[in-house]
């Protein structure tokens, strides 16, 4: 009786193991990733972060030299590749590159391209004008601008900055580096920011150098600070999480011309859940102040911390071209996610 039970109803019982089974499995995932998620947050909430907000000098130097331009059609060399090495011999300088090239000698070259190491020979040509050897290449072999700190965590002595890399070249490749480190500025002027003509926060670079950057990624600089005074009167946050960002009124803090950090509101327009990269967050500057000053975001803003309902939740990244008082931010998640990935 119970076979033929089993027989005439096989169906509805597989049926039913298999939605079991589902159940089963949603809870067990479900459980697990609350229980990640919670473990992360409060990993961060035990954490003292201190917002930024300060302007920056940002200096890098580069591993291996950045291919800028070619000024010849007879070399596989590229706008972007990062030459590692000549003739076997590992290059950090441009000057390098022209002791080897002063040689008159053909080269062989090992570069970096998009992560593919390539060889490449390249030949110097003699100029009758200079009497010298020249490669026809442009390259550079560091990088230095203002940016704004994000963030910097008490305990660590860690900090972020930027909120996307530094790059090079209109293929915005990502400048690879050897060291790197912050120092103290001063804002003398700003560039008033207009459509289709960024704005710019001029500063002072100096040697006064305040931490050390170990990392350029698409999320920001990442470092230790070496001098913490400039962050002892902070405000302590903790960091939000993406879902809980709301349509609504933000602030973003900043350092401008007066060299004094305040506090500017913002709307937040959008937010991309599903977004990677470090353009998350659509906002619109609203503080007339701001707008007075700026027009808007401009170049040396990039990591002003975005702080709504008390917690740090991005930081800004981009303007837009056509409208300068909008913009995009990253995730602070994304931030801090990079930040420790890149200790481990």
């Amino acid at each position: 009786m119970f076979k033929e039970f089993i027989i005439y109803n096989k169906k509805k019982i597989l049926f039913l193991m298999v939605a079991v089974l589902i159940i089963v499995f949603c809870y067990i995932t479900y459980a697990f990733m609350g229980k990640n998620e919670d473990t992360v947050m409060c990993s961060l909430k035990e954490k003292e972060y201190y917002i930024g907000g300060e302007a920056v000098g940002i200096k890098l130097l580069a591993s291996g030299v950045l291919v800028m331009g070619v000024d010849r059609d007879d070399c596989d060399l590229k706008v972007g590749d990062i030459i590692l090495q000549v003739n076997g011999q590992k290059i950090e300088t441009d000057a390098q590159l022209q002791e080897y090239t002063a040689l008159g000698e053909k080269l062989s070259l090992n570069i970096l391209r998009q992560d593919e190491n390539l060889s490449i020979d390249i030949e110097p040509k003699y100029n009758e004008t200079t009497g010298e050897y020249r490669l026809g290449l442009w390259v550079k072999d560091s990088s230095a601008g203002v940016g704004t700190i994000t963030f910097y965590e008490k305990d660590t002595a860690r900090f972020a900055a930027l909120g996307h890399a530094i790059t090079e070249t209109a293929e915005q490749y990502i400048l690879p580096i050897t060291t790197g480190g912050i120092t103290t500025t001063e804002i003398y002027s700003i560039k008033k920011g207009a459509a289709s003509a960024p704005g710019e926060l001029k500063g002072t670079i100096t040697n006064n150098t305040i931490g050390q950057i170990y990392c350029n990624t698409q999320n920001g600089v990442f470092g230790h600070i070496e001098n913490s005074e400039i962050f002892e009167n902070n405000e302590i946050v903790q960091l939000g999480r993406k879902e809980d960002i709301k349509l609504k009124e933000a602030y973003i803090y900043v350092t401008l011309d007066d060299n004094v950090k305040r506090k500017y509101s913002i709307e937040i327009e959008k937010v991309f859940l599903n977004s990677t990269g470090n353009k998350n967050i659509a906002i619109k500057i609203t503080d007339q102040d701001l707008l007075d000053k700026t027009g808007g975001i401009v170049q040396g803003m990039s990591g002003a911390p975005i702080v709504q309902d008390g917690k740090l939740i991005g930081a800004i990244t981009h303007v837009f071209l056509d409208d300068p008082q909008r913009g995009y931010g990253a995730f602070i998640e994304n931030m801090v996610n990079d930040m420790d990935s890149l200790e481990d």
